[in-house]
């Protein structure tokens, strides 16, 4: 089975909604419901998640379980933006990459390996290409390699 890495930028839509405002993430923070849409949180921050609150919790649930949960709404055109900008990064060092969702995206390892040495070194310039957010991990399969990726 051919080795697959696995690309993940943690909170990727939160983290776009946030725009500058990153110091939030030390806070209760949440992706609040779409207008319209069902009455449910997005993605939360780490100390969000410390009281429970998680994406697609009712937003009553979420708010009960921390009251002092701010709520910020998406930005999916910036998130989109910064994942593009993050997929034409890792194609530039030659990875084909297969995006899950954005935020998570798929490549080869194989083929790169003529390019820059061996999975660690093909690694090592992802992450170099994507940040030190990023999270990337590889074994043989999608589901090994997502797993392999630390989240």
């Amino acid at each position: 089975m051919a080795m697959l890495a696995c690309a993940l930028i943690p909170r990727l839509s939160l983290t776009s909604a946030l725009s500058d405002r990153h110091e939030m993430l030390g806070r209760p923070v949440a992706l609040a419901p779409e207008p319209g849409g069902p009455q449910v949180v997005g993605e939360a921050s780490g100390a969000a998640e410390a009281f429970g609150v998680r994406a697609g919790m009712r937003l009553g649930e979420a708010l009960s379980r921390c009251p002092a949960l701010v709520l910020v709404p998406s930005d999916p055109v910036r998130a989109e933006a910064i994942w593009e900008g993050s997929l034409r990064r890792l194609e530039a060092i030659g990875a084909a990459v297969e995006p899950a969702c954005p935020g998570e995206g798929f490549f080869a390892i194989e083929p790169l390996r003529g390019l820059h040495g061996g999975a660690e070194t093909v690694l090592g310039r992802a992450r170099r290409a994507l940040g030190p957010a990023a999270r990337l991990g590889a074994r043989p399969g999608r589901g090994a390699a997502r797993r392999g990726r630390g989240a």
